[in-house]
Formats: C-alpha cells, structure tokens, sequence
C-alpha cells in the first residue's frame, strides 16, 4: 500500500500540514528547520505508534498542546483505507482503522510495513546479534501472516523458561545438599 496523503497537527514543529502524497517517490525539500525530518517522524509514527527522535512523548507534541493527531491514507490495489493515530500526553494512544476505534498499534505496523535506516542504523552490521534477528523478524512479520503469533508465543515461553530457571537456581543454592 502506498500513502497518498497525511494530516498532520500539533506534532513537533509542525501545526497543520496536509500533504498529498505521490506512489512512488516523494522529494521533501526547504531551508533547515523547516519541518522536513518531523514529516518523516510522522510517517514512521503513524506506522509504528512511537517516535524515532524521542522516547518522551511530550517531546513530540507541539509545544503547550495536549496531543497530536497523525491521519493518512493508504492506497492499495483494490481499496483505499484510512488510518490515523492521537497521542496525548499521557501516552494514551487511540488508533483509528477506516472510522472505527479500538486498533492496535501494531495493526498500523501490518498496514504500513516500513523500516527507518539512520546513520546509527549501522549497528544493524556492527552491532551484536539481537539487532539483526530483530531486522530479520521485522522481515518476517510483514512477509507472513503467522508469524507475529508464533513469535509472541516464543518470546513468551522463553520468559517463562528463564523464570523457571532462575527458581531452580535459586533453590540450589537456597538448599545444602547432602
């Protein structure tokens, strides 16, 4: 699916924008400051539910306001479909799918599949192991359909296995033996 068109408000620098959005590519140009870089951090927002700048939500949102509102549309092949996400400044999220409430943030993450490349994305190479199986799991997420489900499961056990190891450890030590 292809975005063809964002609201913005009350995120970062920027108070209103509505951008009409082409298929395929998209230049941003204009002076420094100007907003270019908040307009990609919306983009990967309303895709991932968080920021790629700032952990601190109240960073993102315009200063003195109460939350920001991300809107886009998304063209496929057969349909159109409307996504937006608010985030207030308690860190409530309300995602939006086609006029109904109640989504997850990961439902956004299906309908727009995208991966932020940064300078300091070169950990991905240099980095420990952890940062490419979470590359390769981005990849498989989007590319099929169970695996979100067994991979949830998986991290799951593996809390569980962990816990359970801990408590056996613990009684060793906790227990003289002989």
């Amino acid at each position: 699916m292809s975005l063809t068109r964002l609201l913005i408000r009350d995120f970062r620098n920027i108070e209103t924008a509505d951008l009409a959005l082409s298929p395929g590519f998209n230049f941003l140009v204009g002076a420094n400051g100007s907003g270019k870089t908040s307009v990609l951090e919306a983009i990967y927002t309303l895709g991932h539910g968080r920021a790629f700048r700032s952990l601190q939500i109240g960073r993102v949102i315009r200063h003195e306001q109460e939350a920001f509102v991300l809107h886009g549309r998304l063209q496929g092949e057969e349909r159109e479909t409307a996504i937006g996400l608010t985030k207030d400044k308690q860190g409530d999220s309300k995602v939006r799918i086609d006029g109904t409430d109640g989504h997850k943030v990961a439902e956004l993450a299906h309908l727009m599949p995208m991966q932020l490349i940064t300078p300091e994305g070169f950990t991905l190479l240099n980095g420990g192991p952890k940062y490419r199986r979470a590359f390769l799991d981005w990849g498989c997420f989007h590319n099929e359909p169970g695996f979100f489900t067994a991979w949830s499961n998986l991290k799951r056990l593996l809390k569980q296995r962990n816990a359970a190891l801990r408590q056996v450890d613990t009684l060793r030590t906790a227990t003289p033996v002989g």
